[in-house]
């Protein structure tokens, strides 16, 4: 009589147990993003200085710096007329 009553349980508990999470990852994983030269991003957000222009979302670029070495990299941007 006790097995008859914990038979519907055990049941459900099995049959609720096999609802768990799907595994099948249908989307696709990210690409990654090509490499951007970070001295050209800058002297072209440099270039583009407006009070009324959007903010440049930059969470999720990848930036290479190869002028590291170059203190004169932003020579050319940066100079002030005397």
């Amino acid at each position: 009589m006790r097995l008859l009553k914990l038979t519907p349980l055990l049941l459900s508990a099995l049959a609720l147990g096999a609802c768990g999470g799907d595994n099948d990852n249908d989307r696709p994983p990210p690409q990654a993003q090509a490499a951007i030269n970070y001295t050209a991003f800058v002297k072209v957000q440099l270039a583009n200085t407006r009070d009324d222009r959007d903010p440049i979302n930059i969470n999720n670029l990848r930036l290479i710096d190869r002028d590291q070495n170059n203190p004169q990299a932003y020579d050319r941007v940066l100079d002030t007329p005397n």
